[in-house]
C-alpha cells in the first residue's frame, strides 16, 4: 500500500468519524408518525390514553386488549361483551367483519370507532356521510373541538395546535343520530361559531355505535398538553363503566411487534452510529486490507541450455588438436540421428529405398543423397583426414539440411 493511498484511507476514516460524532449529538428529531399503538410514547401514539382507560375500567367492567381481527376476536369468544374501541388514522372491515360486529353490537354492546376516515360500508349501513374542513382564507387546518351536552362541555372549545386531516360528518339521519361533539377549523380565536358533527351516537339493535372523527384526541401529544385531557375523558363518559372494554391492538398504524431483529439496535441513535462505524469500517478493510497477502515471487532465469557451448568447446578442442578423423566420425553420427529424428527413418539399412526415402523426405536429389554417404565411406577408410575433406564434409552437410 503506497504513502498517498494510506493518507487518503485516514482522511476518510477521520472526516467519517467527525459526520458521525456531529449526527450523533444532534438532538433527535421528533417522530410525528401517527401510530395510535397503546405501547408507543411517540405524539402520536396511544401509550397514555391506553394507560388511563385502562386503569379507570380494570376495577369497575373490565379492560381487555386484542391483538386478533374483530371477526376472529369475536368468532373464537362468542360470549363476550363490551365496548369494542377501535382509535387509529383509518378503521376499514371487509364485509363480513363488519355484519359480525353489528350482529355484535345489536345484541346490547357497544362499539366506538375515532378514525379520521372510517369504513364506507359502516357510514353506508347508518346512512351517514362524511367531509372534511376546508379553509378559504387561511392555510390553517387546525381544529378547535368541544361536546355538546352541557354537563361535560368546557367553557372554551380544545385547540389541536398541528394542521391535520380533518373530517366530519356532513349528512346523518337525524331520526336515529345524536350529536355529541362539534369541531371547527381554528381562525385566530377559540370560539366555535360554524359547529360541524365529528362524534354522533345512534343506536343499533340493543346496543349503540359510536363515531368519532378526531383520534388525536387519545394520542399522547393531545393527552399530556394543557387541559386537553379533560376533552378525552369526557368524550368516554359515553361509554358504560360497567361494560368490559375491549382495546382493538390490531387496526394500528404502528407496529406492535418488531419484525427486524435489528430493531432495538437501530431504534437508539447512538447504538445506530456504532453499527454504521463498524459496518463501514468492515467495508474498508476489505476493499483495503482483505485481498490475500503473499511474498513477492523473485524471478528466476531459467537454466541455459549449454549443450551448444559444450559441442562447440568439445569440437574446438578436436579441431585445434587436429583430430579431424574423430570429428568426422562425430558428424556422421549426428547425421544419421538426424535421419532418424527428424525425417523418420531408419538407418540400419541404408540400401536403395532408404537413400529414395532419404532423399523425398529432405527435398534433395537421390545423387545428393547417395553423395554424402559415399562421402561417409571415402572419409571413414581414412586413416587420416586433412583439414580441407572436414571443411568439405560440412559443407555437404549443411547444404543437405538447408533442403529439407
Amino acid at each position: 500500500m503506497t504513502k498517498n493511498l494510506k493518507i487518503f484511507i485516514i482522511f476518510i476514516v477521520v472526516a467519517i468519524g467527525i459526520l458521525m460524532y456531529q449526527e450523533a449529538n444532534q438532538p433527535e428529531p421528533i417522530n410525528w408518525f401517527p401510530s395510535y399503538s397503546s405501547v408507543d410514547k411517540i405524539p402520536l401514539g396511544t401509550f397514555v390514553s391506553h394507560s388511563l382507560i385502562k386503569e379507570s375500567f380494570k376495577n369497575h367492567g373490565g379492560f381487555r386488549n386484542s391483538s386478533k381481527p374483530p371477526y376472529e376476536s369475536l368468532t373464537d369468544n362468542d360470549t363476550i361483551t363490551g365496548t369494542y374501541v377501535f382509535i387509529n388514522g383509518a378503521i376499514n372491515f371487509d364485509k363480513d367483519e363488519l355484519d359480525k360486529l353489528l350482529s355484535w353490537v345489536a345484541n346490547g354492546n357497544t362499539l366506538f370507532i375515532s378514525a379520521n376516515a372510517i369504513a364506507s360500508q359502516l357510514l353506508d349501513t347508518l346512512a351517514i356521510e362524511t367531509s372534511s374542513h376546508i379553509a378559504l382564507d387561511n392555510i390553517n387546518t387546525k381544529p378547535l373541538v368541544t361536546l355538546i351536552n352541557k354537563n361535560l362541555k368546557t367553557k372554551t372549545p380544545f385547540l389541536y395546535d398541528r394542521d391535520i386531516y380533518n373530517s366530519y360528518f356532513s349528512k346523518i339521519d337525524t331520526v336515529h343520530t345524536t350529536i355529541l361533539g362539534v369541531s371547527q377549523l381554528y381562525n385566530d380565536t377559540l370560539a366555535i361559531k360554524n359547529p360541524k358533527a365529528n362524534y354522533i351516537q345512534q343506536q343499533f339493535g340493543s346496543g349503540q355505535i359510536l363515531l368519532h372523527t378526531f383520534p388525536e384526541a387519545f394520542s399522547n401529544y393531545f393527552m399530556l398538553k394543557d387541559a386537553n385531557h379533560q376533552y378525552t375523558q369526557n368524550l368516554l363518559a359515553y361509554l358504560n363503566p360497567r361494560q368490559q372494554v375491549i382495546w382493538d391492538s390490531y387496526y394500528k398504524s404502528g407496529k406492535k411487534f418488531y419484525t427486524s431483529p435489528l430493531f432495538l439496535l437501530l431504534s437508539n441513535r447512538y447504538l445506530k452510529w456504532s453499527y454504521y462505524f463498524v459496518v463501514i469500517g468492515v467495508i474498508l478493510f476489505v476493499i483495503f486490507e482483505g485481498k490475500r497477502k503473499q511474498r513477492s515471487i523473485p524471478i528466476i532465469a531459467p537454466l541455459k541450455n549449454q549443450t551448444l557451448a559444450f559441442t562447440r568447446t568439445i569440437s574446438g578442442m578436436y579441431y585445434e588438436k587436429e583430430k579431424h578423423k574423430e570429428i568426422a566420425t562425430k558428424q556422421q553420427l549426428l547425421f544419421l540421428e538426424y535421419i532418424r529424428n527428424t525425417l523418420r527413418i531408419p538407418t540400419n539399412t541404408l540400401d536403395k529405398k532408404t537413400m529414395i526415402d532419404i532423399a523425398s523426405r529432405s527435398n534433395n536429389t537421390i545423387e545428393d543423397t547417395i553423395a554424402i554417404f559415399n562421402y561417409f565411406d571415402i572419409l571413414y577408410k581414412k586413416s587420416k583426414i586433412e583439414k580441407e575433406e572436414l571443411m568439405h564434409l560440412y559443407e555437404l552437410i549443411t547444404t543437405f539440411k538447408k533442403q529439407s
